[in-house]
């Protein structure tokens, strides 16, 4: 109904009357219905009274008049519409519209209207405030967003060189670890056949949208780790672990990209068995790979 809109819109600030429209045919049926309402439009009049703090309606005024805007006004302003803060309704102001109302009655025409600029000027230097704050607090935000992004790695195969790595990036998933043999064993050629072995499997893991992080770590540098879990067949092991439900489960099959791909499939089936987490699990610090051959220890001669 526009004319309802209309009167909603004249009232919307008004402290003495709400206009509110009601789809009878619809989710106000139950409403409706309470208050007998059955031709449309039909208006319903109430007036509220305070009770012990809280707003009481009474029965429901009849109105019988017309259902134009002109009608429906004429009716709200002669029946509903209490006091407003005016010059004419005093009394529907608050105390400290009242103080203001009146000394600026006072006033003269000159004081008057350099009050009023006064007020502007200061209104002005408020809303520049308001902008840099939320020019600030916007730069803020960003700043927070990039210090967040700073500590965030790129989601890859990563080397776990101590447990706080671990835990970063497997504390909310679960993470495949791969234990390589030792860079001495194959030198760079046979470990970087063993990292992009774990660089398909990820990527596809990653393309079938499963939440599965995957670290390598050299066999034989967490030795306590590696023996709680019974690693001891040697390397290259894998292994998968999660923090939350204190779980992990061995890999038994080849490590190629069919054998490690059956493995991470079956894990989601949950189709391998499980282990409880070793208590106490805590990688020691290792040295980052730097993509080179190792070096032959040189033996102190006697």
């Amino acid at each position: 109904m526009p004319d309802m809109e209309k009167l909603a819109a004249d009232y919307k600030s008004s402290r003495s009357v709400g206009v509110a429209q009601v789809d009878c045919a619809g989710t106000g049926k139950s409403l409706c219905g309470k208050y007998g309402v059955q031709g449309f439009p039909a208006m319903k009049a109430f007036r509220f009274k305070e009770v012990a703090g809280y707003a009481v309606s009474k029965t429901p005024l009849e109105y019988n008049g017309g259902r134009d805007y002109a009608a429906m006004k004429k009716y709200i302003e002669a029946n509903l519409a209490g006091p407003e803060c005016s010059l004419e309704d005093k009394d529907g102001c608050e105390p400290w519209e009242r103080k203001i109302l009146e000394e600026s009655e006072a006033m003269s025409v000159g004081d008057r209207r350099a009050k009023m600029t006064e007020l502007e000027d200061g209104m002005k230097k408020k809303k520049n405030w308001k902008l840099q704050i939320e020019k600030e607090v916007k730069e803020l935000t960003k700043s927070v967003e990039l210090v967040k992004l700073g500590g965030q790695k790129p989601d890859r195969v990563m080397q776990l060189i101590n447990d706080a790595e671990f835990r970063e990036n497997c504390e909310h998933r679960t993470c495949v670890l791969g234990f390589l043999p030792h860079i001495l064993d194959g030198g760079a050629e046979a470990r970087n056949g063993f990292l992009k072995t774990l660089e398909s499997v990820f990527k596809k893991a990653k393309g079938d949208g499963q939440p599965v992080g995957f670290m390598w770590l050299q066999g034989g540098d967490q030795f306590e780790i590696e023996e709680k879990m019974s690693l001891q067949f040697g390397f290259p092991a894998v292994v998968a672990v999660n923090i939350k439900k204190e779980r992990y489960g061995i890999h038994r099959g080849h490590f190629d990209n069919d054998g490690v791909k059956g493995f991470l499939s079956s894990m989601m089936l949950g189709k391998v068995p499980l282990q409880p987490l070793p208590k106490g699990l805590k990688f020691a610090k290792s040295d980052p790979w730097d993509g080179k051959d190792g070096q032959m220890p040189v033996e102190e001669e006697l």
